[in-house]
């Protein structure tokens, strides 16, 4: 036992005294990286464009379309195009008054599939990748101003404003709009069409889009904050129920009941009705009618309770 506790001891040590054990080392290559707060503000940004997407590929393509957000990450133009096939899709939006552009990118197969079903075909099963003919861009085109304007929708202040087709690359090595050490911001989807999985990714460059991500959820949220909350409660949905007073029973008497059973409740009859906001009495009303329909009159308030 001794010679355990020296040598564990010792190994703790050492690690204590090994610089490159104690610390992780930094890659000054690589971007800071997004806070919790900022990666749940874009998660849901993605989420609500990924589930606009779909319902644009289901309803234009005519195949079930499905995407779920697996990741978003801060990461260098180049770590980005190293993860892409070397022959993929990728369309750029342009910004006003921005270089970098946004990329919507995804399999060749897929957007070919797209193309056979919006020219009427039928297809199980994704065809084989090849660049676009003049007909076949123009339609994926035509499909993709709407996709940068669901992009639009789902981020809205996060972006400088809506991004416009810009082209069409083929290589994400040899897309010179961007410089590769870059940083981007990068969505990662899985994308189900029908029977068929696939992948596609979303690029936002960082710059245009941190600042404004800081802007929104720090100093724009707390200027609204009080008002967004009132109006939130002022909406929030309330199931309210007119209650008689409880009786309490045994439940040997409960499992012996039947119809035609009678019980006495200990509710007076002059007594008015509880008014209850789910659990929480918030007044006291007498039952009455309009019409066909039950109504009840409130007859004490919480202010009047007190």
């Amino acid at each position: 036992m001794t010679t355990i506790v020296e040598e564990n001891t010792m190994t703790a040590a050492a690690v204590l005294e090994d610089s490159a054990v104690r610390y992780a080392e930094y890659d000054f290559s690589r971007p800071a990286q997004l806070g919790r707060e900022s990666t749940r503000h874009l998660e849901a940004a993605f989420e609500s464009f990924a589930r606009l997407w779909s319902s644009q590929l289901t309803a234009k393509v005519r195949v079930r379309a499905h995407l779920t957000l697996e990741s978003v990450d801060l990461v260098s133009y180049e770590e980005y195009s190293a993860t892409l096939p070397g022959t993929t899709a990728m369309v750029a939006g342009s910004f006003a008054d921005r270089e970098e552009p946004c990329v919507v990118q995804f399999g060749l197969d897929s957007a070919l599939l797209w193309v056979v079903q919006m020219m009427g075909g039928r297809s199980t099963s994704l065809p084989a990748a090849r660049t676009f003919t003049p007909i076949e861009l123009a339609l994926v085109r035509n499909l993709m101003e709407g996709t940068f304007e669901h992009l639009h929708a789902s981020l809205d202040a996060l972006l400088p404003g809506a991004p416009r087709f810009s082209a069409v690359h083929y290589n994400p090595q040899y897309m010179q709009v961007i410089a590769a050490t870059t940083a981007v911001i990068v969505a990662r989807y899985t994308m189900r069409l029908g029977d068929s999985e696939t992948v596609a990714t979303v690029m936002l460059p960082a710059s245009t889009v941190v600042d404004r991500l800081a802007a929104t959820g720090s100093d724009a949220g707390a200027a609204h904050t009080a008002e967004q909350t009132l109006e939130q409660v002022r909406s929030t949905p309330l199931e309210l129920t007119l209650r008689l007073a409880p009786l309490t029973i045994g439940t040997g008497e409960i499992l012996d009941l039947a119809p035609g059973d009678l019980l006495r409740l200990p509710h007076p009859e002059t007594r008015p009705y509880e008014l209850v906001a789910g659990r929480t009495q918030i007044g006291l009303a007498t039952p009455g009618s309009r019409g066909s329909r039950l109504t009840c009159k409130i007859t004490t308030t919480p202010e009047e309770t007190h």
